[in-house]
């Protein structure tokens, strides 16, 4: 197994952000103590097969990019040895924050990789999908989908995720669920549902501001319907973790979870979209499947 990291470069994160970022990002590697080689990703999804690939040679696969480009790299790589390690260069850069790893300057990754302290994290997996920051259901479907489709808007990127909270918060029709999971249920008109492994979801809106990745328990938001100007006038308590209180929202603690509903679901795998169909989901919790360099 090489000691030399291998690199998996998204120069499509962060609508190009990475791209703009990537010249001073391998500048700041070859002056540090890392030994590596590099791949540039060429479509979305390509990441998963690059990663799984390197895990057989390689005892550190990077991701570069946003949190579309760890969720590809990480699920690659689980059931594999080889550790993750992540230089942020993407929009949100959400799941970072539960790391210690600065969000804003990914140069100021490549030290925490250089000192290669690791901690293991929990993963949630969904059928056959992985993820490692959340995952969600209903509204927060929606927003994933919305931001998506603005992909042609880079002037927007900045603001993308408000953007797309708030014309979604506008339009958005709920939808009847059965929830449950360990000693809990619930049934009736959902407008959000979240699974969520670390605190920040869709560029710092702090859904579930207790959230640990590492406990064995996922923090699972169920917010009720609200009329529309409500769910706009609610969006800065969202962000800052202050929504909890609210009468429309539930927080529960579980390793996994059941979802049963009669129409497709919008949904969202770490911010990037996917349709359920209907029928029943089964959310589960892997505890500490996946070694990650950390902060600390």
């Amino acid at each position: 197994m090489s000691d030399e990291c291998f690199i998996i470069v998204n120069l499509l994160a962060g609508r190009g952000r990475c791209r703009r970022l990537w010249p001073a990002i391998e500048h700041a590697l070859r002056r540090s103590n890392l030994s590596f080689r590099y791949v540039f990703t060429e479509a979305p999804g390509t990441a998963i097969a690059i990663a799984q690939r390197a895990a057989q040679d390689f005892s550190t696969v990077v991701a570069v990019g946003g949190d579309g480009t760890i969720h590809e790299v990480a699920t690659g790589l689980m059931g594999t040895q080889a550790k993750l390690g992540i230089i942020p260069a993407g929009t949100g850069n959400d799941f970072v924050k539960m790391l210690s790893i600065p969000p804003k300057d990914p140069v100021q990754a490549i030290p925490i990789l250089e000192r290669g302290q690791t901690k293991r994290v929990d993963v949630g997996r969904v059928g056959e999908h992985y993820f490692v920051n959340g995952f969600g259901v209903g509204l927060d479907g929606a927003v994933a989908w919305r931001v998506f489709r603005s992909w042609r808007w880079p002037w927007l990127a900045h603001w993308i995720y408000l953007y797309a909270a708030v014309r979604e918060a506008l339009f958005f029709r709920s939808g009847e669920l059965a929830v449950h999971g360990m000693g809990w249920a619930h049934a009736g008109t959902v407008m959000m549902l979240g699974v969520c492994n670390g605190q920040y979801l869709a560029g710092d809106f702090r859904l579930a501001p207790h959230a640990k990745i590492d406990d064995g328990l996922f923090d699972v938001y169920l917010i009720a319907d609200m009329p529309p100007i409500r769910r706009i006038m609610q969006i800065p308590k969202a962000r800052r973790g202050q929504h909890l209180g609210l009468p429309e929202v539930q927080i529960q603690r579980t390793p996994w979870l059941e979802i049963i509903s009669e129409r497709p679901l919008l949904g969202h795998l770490d911010g990037e979209p996917i349709e359920f169909p209907p029928g029943r989901l089964r959310v589960e919790l892997l505890p500490k499947a996946l070694e990650v360099i950390a902060g600390r």
